[in-house]
């Protein structure tokens, strides 16, 4: 939504003030930025996918009945931020970190006795 000629009233449309849209703006680049450290990358993906994710209900709903708003093709309107949300979702998916179960790897050093 950042970079379109019509960002503030889209904004205003929402009714949630400007101060909404600095801060999905200060988000997105957080975001953006953490996908480029590799220990980050599952974490600027998680916050990719909730900013653009939040973006996509509040097309669905706030403004779904605005003329201006609502009434826009539903690709621009839902699809295209959707298939952002889950490409983001399954980037954070795929570099999740993983776990080591510490009970699990302590049973496993206990079960074979070393000769």
């Amino acid at each position: 939504m950042t970079g379109t000629g019509h960002t503030v009233e889209y904004f205003a449309a929402i009714g949630w003030g400007q101060w909404f849209r600095f801060l999905t703006g200060v988000l997105d680049i957080v975001g953006v930025a953490l996908l480029f450290v590799p220990q980050w990358t599952c974490y600027g993906a998680t916050l990719l996918a909730c900013s653009v994710g939040t973006g996509t209900l509040i097309s669905v709903t706030v403004l779904r009945g605005d003329p201006t708003w609502g009434s826009g093709s539903p690709e621009i309107m839902v699809v295209f931020p959707l298939g952002l949300t889950l490409l983001a979702a399954l980037l954070a998916w795929l570099t999740r970190p993983h776990r080591v179960n510490v009970l699990e790897t302590a049973c496993d050093t206990h079960a074979a006795p070393p000769d």
